[in-house]
């Protein structure tokens, strides 16, 4: 096949064999579906062009060493200043024998960031996210991440060692009031957040998790209005506010007002992706205020704060729909078999747009349960609630509540099946498989896809989570405090 030789070839293998173009179709290119032939996919050439860029990177450092040393032979200085003659951080510092920290960086940026709350990294310049103080905090959910998806035991150790050094260099900076203002502090809580939630396992409380979401609450009051001066401050204030509402939401605590107040008037003209997120961020908002204020209403007051939710986030999943629609394939023109839940396998334009359509779906699933909860507490008070309103509140559930797990359940096979990097996406599906099937009003093939689909992402790619989630579904059991950090990494 034409093209640069250096570069891995994306063609299915009957195509790659025949040397034929391959016009990337998927699930199965159109020249295997045309000769009807087996068309296998294609092959993750992420990693073979991870090697590549690797070892191009690592000779273009040798090769700037290699000048440094001449120029100091000459008799001027090192670019670094460091009396070894290091151009770059001894921590990304690279080789041909591709060092786990480089591999990690290139995969989280080029994986992970650009479907992830993270994704304004991806415009934030290499040498802030190296500087020091921040390197630590960047190095250790990055190569937490890697471990996971590569199976790689070396850079999980790496990724602790990391971890204990930024746990340092953030008590450093909180100790002056400059630095601890600044967006690279703020920016090293959130990645240890991530970390947090990455490595959790177990059915305690997410402690270590909470508490860097309280402190990422405490540096927003500290960094004040002028936060907002820069667009890495705002997408930092975007992704801090919303970790803050998610665990509220989920404890049932009330938002902080802080919030509400810092970000008045901070986005007048905001985008059409920005004001989707703001209005999220305040259903979310509304949620947390609903399930504490719940004890002080009467049962219509709360029946109407939820169709109030209901809407709004309906809403935003229609504008979201019409940004990234997706389609429903034949299961019969594919010559591999998909496991899919009654038959019907959902194409999407992106995984980036299956996940975050999941999450809207998801906690429209988690109003719904509200709804129902209300319901049933409603039926030991006779005449708690007008028969209309009672009525109404019932149709809601019954056409909504199947309508939202069957689309979660039927982007099953485009997240593990079509999607080119499984062992990446696979974990995306841990909190919405398990919100599914622990639902009182799931249907019972829906909770044994649910279950079975869990139990293969946590046995073939290795997240303890989704196993946890399984057996807490298997016996009973209510999901715990901590499976919400599933959707927030």
């Amino acid at each position: 096949m034409r093209g640069n030789p250096a570069t891995p070839s994306k063609a299915c293998q009957p195509c790659r064999a025949k040397r034929r173009k391959c016009d990337l179709v998927r699930p199965e290119c159109s020249q295997c579906r045309r000769a009807n032939i087996p068309c296998g996919g294609y092959r993750d050439s992420f990693s073979l062009r991870l090697r590549d860029q690797t070892s191009l990177a690592a000779r273009k450092v040798q090769k700037r060493q290699s000048d440094a040393v001449t120029s100091s032979t000459d008799g001027s200085e090192s670019a670094s200043g460091d009396e070894n003659g290091q151009l770059i951080s001894p921590v990304l510092s690279l080789s041909l024998s591709e060092s786990p920290e480089f591999l990690s960086v290139s995969y989280f940026m080029n994986v992970y960031a650009p479907t992830s709350a993270f994704n304004y990294l991806i415009d934030v310049s290499p040498a802030f996210l190296t500087q020091k103080g921040l390197e630590h905090a960047f190095l250790a959910p990055a190569l937490l991440f890697f471990s996971q998806n590569w199976r790689d035991s070396l850079a999980r150790s790496l990724a602790q060692k990391h971890y204990a050094l930024a746990l340092r260099s953030i008590n450093l900076a909180l100790s002056n009031p400059d630095s601890a203002t600044a967006d690279r502090t703020l920016l090293s809580v959130l990645l240890l957040s991530l970390f947090e939630a990455l490595i959790f396992q177990g059915r305690s409380d997410p402690i270590n998790w909470n508490a860097h979401t309280q402190g990422a609450m405490e540096l927003l009051r500290l960094r004040g209005k002028q936060q907002f001066n820069g667009p890495l401050g705002r997408s930092l204030f975007r992704h801090a506010s919303m970790n803050i509402r998610t665990q509220c939401a989920q404890l049932g605590l009330q938002a902080p007002s802080a919030l509400a107040v810092l970000e008045t008037g901070q986005f007048e003209e905001p985008s059409p992706r920005e004001h989707q997120y703001r209005l999220f961020g305040q259903v979310v908002a509304g949620i947390a205020s609903l399930r504490c204020e719940r004890p002080q209403l009467t049962t219509s007051e709360v029946i109407l704060r939820i169709f109030k939710l209901e809407a709004d986030i309906h809403q935003i999943l229609i504008e979201f729909q019409k940004a990234m629609p997706f389609h429903t394939l034949d299961p019969t023109t594919l010559h591999k078999s998909i496991r899919s839940f009654r038959g019907r396998i959902d194409h999407y334009p992106s995984f980036g747009g299956a996940r975050d359509m999941n999450t809207l779906r998801m906690v429209r699933l988690f109003i719904i349960r509200m709804l129902d909860e209300t319901l049933v507490r409603r039926s030991v008070q006779p005449g708690a609630v007008p028969q209309d309103l009672f009525a109404r509140a019932r149709t809601l559930i019954d056409l909504t509540s199947f309508e939202m797990i069957a689309d979660i359940l039927s982007s099953v096979p485009y997240i593990l099946d079509i999607y080119d990097q499984p062992n990446f996406s696979a974990r995306s599906l841990i909190y919405c498989l398990s919100g599914v099937a622990i639902l009182r009003f799931t249907p019972l093939d829906a909770r044994e896809y649910a279950v079975e689909r869990l139990t293969f992402v946590g046995e073939r790619y290795g997240f303890p989570q989704a196993i946890d989630s399984a057996k807490m579904v298997l016996q009973g059991k209510d999901l715990e405090k901590w499976i919400y950090l599933a959707v927030l990494s």
